[in-house]
């Protein structure tokens, strides 16, 4: 018994004084712009302790950590690490920094001096690059890892239209690009990508003028604060916001007090509530031992006892510190297996900076360290970077929830395991749209309204067509014969030309075009025909009556034709010009959105119209030309307006035609001015000026005819012949005997004249009537 005592004793000397010690450098940000250095140097210093204690890891050695605070200061990191590679003790290996600025700046220089050096938290991108940092290896994932869980998650819900905002670090910029390559590569839409330089009020404003929705965010957790403070006040958040942001923030983060925020805790809250975070999984679900023999809960009893529960920045990340260090001694247990397998007399002791085959070797056991730590697996693939699981947390509750893991190493398509346990919870019950539902349709004629319009133009052509046969059946009629019955025969035409122009309406894109091309030239025409005959009919009239002491030539109706047909001339060359030298196309012009809010959906509507770069000039000679022609017919009409004839004069009937046209016409520009693109207002209106001017025009030309010839009012004699010099010889006639009749009511105003001249005379002398000789 006493010998084993004396044994114990031995042992326990022995190994207090024959340990051989191996210095690590250990750089913690204990403050700055992430000052987690104090929870992760208490977790290395946890795991140092067990390492220590263990006989079957590194036996007859001890680690020690010189640590130093780099205050997340990448000069002043490397100003610390050249101060203590140039001192003694040798330094094996180099843990740290908790910063990727100073890791990067320290990890360009330490491989010169032949060390592995490994970061516990860096997650910059740039780290992977073995061509910059050759030695160099860590615990967490650099941050582009996390992009294809981002991708997923958008896919998983729907969501496709992204906006990103990043802090202007390399930090941020290099997994933002990353991203947005991911998503071009996924078919999804960039909506708008904003760099925070300064204060980040200006990138949320402009995010939230985009009409943002699902935005990633890249910042570190102070500029996080601020973020969301700026997305309260402008109201980026809510039940249609999502932010996807980092995870590795510590718990509780936007209540922490920050002198560059104004908002409230209860502001803060309403803010960040239902954020996303894609995040390293930082602590195993599953209560399976590590190699220190700790399960993952008994590590987080333990690390609450040496801190006293204080829960420092970090300590959310603090496990990762506890792996890394035995990550490091297992790479430098496995070199000292290695030296003695191969009789190399070299020791870990041995190491010094000029050693590169020493470094080497040491540098090839790192990449080679496969164990299980508080995190689960752990393991590092040839660029030093951890092959690792993420967990997918949101805030739901105020309280932060894992709410599904991504295993990038899952062979199946879907590499997001949901977890029912923790399910994320959309308010409404509804998943967020990425962004407003649009809807884009082109505004055409309802079909009711359009086949309305139709058969009343149908029924105004079928009246056009019974005129038109009136016409023709009585035209040896004298009352139908005095009005130029084949004048009246264009007149009808032209009004049937104006009646087509309600059916040439757009129906379908490839048809606007001809379309309305062919509904200028109808209209133009058939006003031309129209209104170009009866200003023919009154010139006629004007001319026989101008001057009535005097014999007139009849104006024939063929001489009268060439008149409508010069007037139909002019207006086809104006039309053909415009056809040719600047042709009508059709344009989409957009409507006012209408968005519905509830269902967060917009419709925009657009109409098709036709246009042309040069349409002012051409419509307004047009309009010109037929502004002439009334003004004439108006002044004709008013010139023979006491020409009583019945049958040959229609001076009244053209007045009031004149009148209800241009009435229309005003009130229908007018209008259509107001209505803008209304397309089934304008249609309606159009459609309802045209038929309604036009069938007054022929029921003032032709139903006095009709009642005329059907109560018998006049004195129907039927001539003898229907050839055209016989009907003119026969309106010769009739003419002079109109001007007999007018002499003839001359004559006797004159002797009414003569007799009330005698009276005064009779009265001036004294009652002695002179003879009418005399007189």
């Amino acid at each position: 018994m006493f010998l084993l005592f004396v044994s114990a004793i031995f042992v326990m000397l022995t190994k207090c004084f024959c340990q051989i010690d191996l210095y690590i450098l250990g750089l913690f940000p204990f403050e700055g712009a992430w000052p987690g250095g104090v929870a992760l140097l208490n977790a290395v210093q946890i795991g140092l302790e067990q390492i220590n204690e263990r006989e079957d890891v590194l036996p007859g050695y001890k680690l020690n950590l010189i640590w130093n605070n780099s205050k997340c200061n990448p000069g002043l990191g490397v100003d610390i690490m050249y101060k203590h590679l140039y001192a003694p003790p040798t330094k094996i290996l180099i843990l740290g920094d908790g910063c990727s600025g100073v890791s990067e700046a320290t990890g360009q220089s330490s491989h010169l001096w032949n060390l592995v050096q490994m970061s516990y938290v860096s997650v910059s991108p740039s780290l992977s690059d073995k061509n910059r940092f050759p030695r160099f290896v860590r615990s967490n994932s650099p941050d582009v890892d996390v992009n294809p869980a981002r991708v997923e998650i958008f896919k998983q819900f729907g969501w496709s239209n992204i906006a990103t905002l990043h802090q202007s670090f390399e930090l941020f910029s290099v997994p933002t690009e990353d991203l947005m390559a991911r998503l071009k590569e996924a078919n999804m839409t960039i909506v708008r990508s904003e760099i925070i330089t300064g204060s980040p009020a200006v990138q949320v404003k402009a995010l939230q003028d985009a009409d943002v929705r699902i935005i990633v965010g890249s910042f570190y957790e102070n500029m996080a604060r601020q973020v969301f403070c700026e997305a309260y006040k402008v109201g980026l958040y809510g039940n249609k916001i999502v932010w996807v942001i980092n995870g590795w923030f510590d718990d509780f983060w936007w209540l922490v007090p920050d002198v560059n925020v104004d908002c409230t805790p209860e502001e803060m809250s309403r803010a960040v509530e239902g954020y996303i975070a894609v995040d390293r999984l930082y602590i195993s679900p599953i209560e399976i031992p590590a190699i220190s023999g700790l399960t993952p809960s008994q590590y987080l009893a333990v690390y609450a006892n040496r801190t006293n529960n204080v829960n420092y920045p970090g300590t959310k990340a603090a496990p990762m510190g506890y792996d890394s260090i035995w990550a490091l001694a297992l790479a430098l247990n496995d070199t000292l297996t290695e030296l003695i397998d191969t009789g190399n007399p070299k020791r870990l002791e041995d190491f010094a900076y000029s050693d590169a085959e020493l470094g080497l070797l040491i540098w090839t056991k790192m990449l080679n360290v496969k164990y299980r730590g508080v995190r689960g697996q752990v393991a590092f693939n040839e660029k030093g970077d951890p092959v690792a699981m993420f967990s997918i947390d949101r805030i739901q509750g105020g309280e932060v929830q894992m709410v599904g893991l991504y295993d990038p190493n899952l062979v199946a398509d879907v590499k997001i395991e949901w977890l029912p346990a923790t399910p994320i919870v959309w308010a409404g019950g509804k998943i967020p749209k990425d962004s407003l539902t649009i809807y884009r349709t082109t505004t055409r004629l309802s079909f009711p309204l359009y086949l309305s319009m139709c058969c009343i133009s149908a029924l105004g052509i079928a009246l056009s067509i019974c005129f038109l046969a009136f016409n023709i059946h009585f035209r040896k009629l004298r009352i139908v014969k005095m009005s130029s019955p084949r004048l009246n025969n264009v007149i009808l035409a032209g009004c049937v030309l104006l009646y087509i122009t309600v059916f040439l309406e757009q129906t379908d894109k490839e048809l606007v075009a001809g379309l309305c091309l062919s509904k200028v030239y109808l209209l133009t025409l058939g006003f031309s025909m129209a209104f170009g005959a009866l200003f023919a009919k009154t010139w006629r009239v004007h001319v026989i009556f101008t001057n009535a002491t005097k014999q007139k030539k009849v104006l024939k109706d063929s001489q009268l034709f060439v008149m409508v047909g010069v007037l139909v001339a002019i207006n086809t060359v104006v039309l053909l010009s415009w056809t040719f030298i600047d042709p009508l196309r059709v344009i989409d012009n957009d409507l006012d959105p209408v968005v519905y809010e509830d269902r967060d959906v917009e419709i925009r509507s657009h109409v098709e119209t036709c246009t042309s770069t040069k349409q002012i000039y051409f419509v307004g000679t047009l309009f010109g030309i037929q502004g002439i022609l009334l003004l004439l017919g108006t002044f004709l009409a008013w010139e023979t307006r006491k020409v009583k004839l019945d049958g040959l004069n229609d001076s009244k009937m053209i007045g009031l035609c004149i009148y209800n046209v241009i009435v229309l016409s005003f009130l229908g520009v007018t209008v259509s001015m107001t209505l803008g693109s209304q397309i089934e207002l304008n249609y309606a209106l159009t459609s309802i000026i045209v038929i309604i001017a036009t069938t007054v025009t022929m029921c003032l030309i032709v139903v006095p005819k009709i009642v005329a010839v059907r109560t018998n009012s006049v004195d129907i004699v039927e001539t003898t012949t229907a050839t055209n010099g016989a009907a003119v010889n026969t309106m010769q006639s009739n003419v002079h005997t109109a001007k007999i009749n007018i002499l003839e009511l001359q004559l006797k105003e004159k002797d009414k004249e003569i007799a009330r001249l005698k009276e005064k005379l009779d009265k001036a002398v004294g009652g002695v009537v002179p003879k009418e000789e005399d007189v």
